[in-house]
């Protein structure tokens, strides 16, 4: 019998499409012949009905308002199907939606029957939180040591309203060799992997094949720390010279002339994360200001005239000099760009980081209003996401099954944190 299944971004189309997990399951759960596997957003999802399983893939904590009322929606019409979530949330938090599935998946599924085994109900013992049967930390994380090509998708979804346009997404590895305290991604996908050369350079030329676009993303926490990276880009560039590649990350002290020159880039991106040195290392970010500038040298020597920078405020030991820095590095930058963009956001404490029982400070608010005003004075654009989003996110990372209830009462961010704050609960999610 064929099992029909719905996988679903629980948010807009565009951010969806770019979502390599997405792409992944796709590919995936339709290489079981008795599975058909098709993909939702919030923009269709109300057209699943008579699903055998439903899987929603939960990268960001902010989404779980969506989830609730996708699931609420769901289980009249789909009244046999089993919930299954997965992705970063479901391994590093997933309480404030335990009443709402079956089933998470606590690890990544390559090389793997698991999913195949949950949507047909049959017992697994490794890698899934049952809700209701078992402790979450006795859950035992699955990875692949390593990865095969048969299981990397080469015929893929694209859209120009996608995040990278539409682009091919290579993925380089999965994990990442850094020492950042607040990283999350370091610690639930540890220990890192990096693919093999040779079967890289297979994927994009037969990734190029079968999703005609002219563009490659390279997709990693840390793409300039892949050994091979400059080989890679030119292997593509073999393949075909039109095709741009973009990176998802670069760490400036991966950053060098050959890769810069074969990158083209228009724009160079990278994340001090704090103004000093002293909070740089005390986070462990392992950049110094020798390694920025080297990296900005780079880039003005392939006449690259813009710069993003991004920070973030409120970490443990944080001084207002750390914060004057951050001004003073952004304003030394401007004066050898022509433009100059800052993105600032606070610091969330992040479960399975070494950072996750640190307070969250309510003072940054008025820290990246400061940073925004003085950097005015310099013609700097300063970007950052709304400050009760990230309240909230905070509180999702740290809540429990409790927070699920309030939240399908409470179903937008701002209705939420007014309950909290009017029943003295929010500084218990924040200390």
């Amino acid at each position: 019998m064929i099992k029909n299944v719905a996988l679903i971004f629980p948010n807009k189309f565009k951010g969806g499409i770019s979502s390599l997990a997405m792409q992944i399951l796709h590919y995936h759960l339709n290489s079981y012949n008795d599975i058909k596997c098709d993909m939702y957003f919030i923009e269709n999802y109300n057209d699943i009905k008579n699903k055998d399983a439903i899987i929603i893939t939960l990268q960001y904590e902010n989404d779980y308002f969506n989830v609730i009322n996708i699931i609420n929606n769901l289980k009249p019409k789909n009244p046999n199907a089993i919930f299954i979530g997965g992705g970063p949330c479901a391994m590093g938090a997933p309480f404030p939606l335990s009443n709402y599935f079956d089933a998470f998946v606590v690890g990544e599924i390559e090389g793997t029957n698991i999913m195949h085994n949950l949507i047909n109900r049959e017992p697994v013992e490794t890698g899934v939180f049952y809700p209701n049967l078992n402790d979450f930390d006795t859950v035992k994380r699955i990875y692949p040591k390593s990865f095969n090509i048969e299981d990397y998708p080469l015929s893929q979804f694209t859209h120009p309203s996608g995040a990278y346009g539409e682009a091919f997404l290579l993925e380089l590895g999965r994990g990442c060799p850094r020492r950042c305290k607040f990283c999350m991604a370091k610690s639930i996908y540890c220990p890192p992997r990096f693919k093999k050369i040779d079967d890289l350079k297979y994927i994009a030329e037969e990734g190029l094949k079968h999703t005609p676009v002219n563009k490659i993303a390279l997709i990693s926490p840390s793409v300039g720390d892949y050994k091979h990276i400059v080989d890679l880009c030119h292997h593509i560039k073999d393949i075909n010279n039109d095709i741009s590649i973009s990176p998802s990350s670069l760490r400036a002290d991966t950053i060098s002339e050959e890769l810069l020159k074969i990158l083209n880039l228009k724009t160079l991106t990278i994340a001090p994360e704090a103004g000093s040195e002293r909070l740089r290392e005390y986070i462990k970010k392992d950049i110094s200001e020798d390694d920025i500038f080297n990296a900005l040298n780079i880039a003005k020597d392939n006449r690259i005239d813009k710069v993003k920078l991004y920070y973030m405020v409120g970490f443990p030991t944080e001084t207002k000099e750390d914060i004057e820095e951050i001004i003073n590095l952004s304003n030394d930058i401007k004066k050898d760009f022509r433009k100059v963009e800052v993105s600032i956001n606070p610091f969330i404490p992040k479960p399975k980081t070494e950072f996750e029982n640190e307070p969250f400070d309510l003072e940054s608010k008025n820290t990246i209003k400061y940073i925004e005003k003085s950097l005015k004075k310099s013609n700097i654009k300063v970007s950052y996401e709304n400050f009760n989003s990230m309240i909230v996110q905070c509180v999702l990372c740290r809540g429990d099954s409790d927070l699920g209830e309030i939240m399908e009462q409470y179903n937008k961010p701002v209705q939420f944190l007014k309950y909290l704050k009017k029943n003295n609960m929010l500084g218990d999610y924040l200390k």
